[in-house]
């Protein structure tokens, strides 16, 4: 799995965008043996409006970047088009970013979700794309936010600029109960051909640990070992990362892989076996999208023990019996030291086809 998200909308500028040339950067994917794409096709801009009236051109406003105009049904068309030419699968994604017209506020009720993700799902399967929908996860690591923008008033009555509460209330609890049921069934019913999950982090999977997943297909864990607080501590993240201590930040998480990478490398088999044990007891399918250890944009070659313990969990992942995964969910063109290792990428990305073939 190739994490795109919504840089395929977001970066596109023709000057210095990675993703200026689909075209090209779906041949360098494919070169590098990917065979499925994770995108966010923002269903609550692609779907027609409570008056009625679709606009297809869109302003999208990234936190902390300047906005961007799309036309946002005319280029998932070509965009899924160029990708079924290619044989790749897409899984589905959604961030609900903001856009000029706070269309994502909308998105509240469970309701709100089947509307949003049938329209889009209707108009794939109107392009006949329908079959390449590999996976749907309805709301990116639900209810973390700011993705789950709607849902923070009428969950946590609180506002979705604060961040959710450390506890759940048996209140709260219920009514998330209530996307979790009520959204994949009505989307099951729709479209028994596509698998519908949710996408979790370290802190939400133990949270959902007391809510019913039943109706749920899949559970997309991330797995980082930036999560790890031995690992923060160690390589010094979990202090303020000013001045020096800032710039020494980075090689020391190198030499922390290159010294001891199979200390660190139990320490995240120790979070899969967790994460594993928990979707086998629910019979959820296991996906890993994200992972395993976070690097700057700005590197100039590939770290060695990085390199090292994310082929040894890709392998342990598939041991684990995960068959839908990524290498790294770093794999792209915003990561040119990496995306530059185009033998290392496709040979993580045959271990993962041939180990879940």
């Amino acid at each position: 799995m190739a994490c795109w998200d919504i840089s395929w909308l977001l970066q596109r500028d023709i000057r210095d965008g990675a993703y200026a040339s689909l075209e090209r950067v779906l041949d360098e994917t494919e070169r590098r043996g990917f065979n499925t794409l994770r995108l966010d096709p923002c269903p609550h801009l692609i779907a027609t409006p409570e008056n009625g009236i679709h606009m297809d051109r869109c302003e999208l406003m990234p936190q902390g970047a300047p906005a961007v105009e799309v036309k946002i049904r005319h280029q998932l068309q070509q965009l899924l088009q160029s990708a079924h030419e290619r044989g790749f699968k897409v899984w589905f994604s959604s961030r609900f970013i903001n856009d000029s017209r706070a269309r994502r506020s909308f998105v509240r009720r469970p309701e709100d979700f089947v509307a949003v993700w049938s329209e889009t799902l209707s108009l794939v399967e109107q392009w006949g794309y329908l079959g390449d929908v590999a996976g749907l996860d309805f709301c990116y690591q639900f209810p973390s936010l700011p993705h789950a923008h709607g849902v923070a008033r009428r969950v946590f009555r609180r506002s979705p600029e604060r961040s959710l509460p450390s506890h759940w209330s048996a209140t709260a609890s219920e009514r998330l109960e209530e996307y979790l049921r009520d959204i994949p069934r009505a989307l099951h019913a729709l479209f028994p051909s596509v698998p519908v999950g949710l996408s979790t982090t370290a802190a939400l999977s133990e949270q959902l640990r007391q809510l019913d997943t039943s109706e749920l297909d899949f559970l997309d864990f991330s797995l980082w070992l930036d999560d790890d607080p031995r690992y923060r501590l160690a390589s010094g993240e979990s202090m303020p990362a000013a001045g020096l201590l800032g710039k020494l930040a980075n090689p020391m998480k190198q030499l922390l892989l290159d010294a001891g990478g199979m200390h660190w490398q139990r320490r995240l088999e120790d979070q899969l076996q967790r994460r594993m044990a928990f979707t086998r007891l629910r019979r959820l399918q296991p996906v890993i999208s994200e992972g395993f250890v976070r690097q700057p944009q700005d590197l100039r070659k590939l770290p060695t023990g990085w390199a090292d313990l994310h082929e040894m969990m890709v392998v342990n992942a598939l041991t684990q019996g995960v068959e839908a995964l990524t290498p790294t969910s770093l794999a792209c063109p915003s990561y040119p030291w990496l995306w530059q290792e185009e033998e290392y990428l496709a040979h993580l990305n045959h271990l993962i086809l041939s180990g879940s073939s």
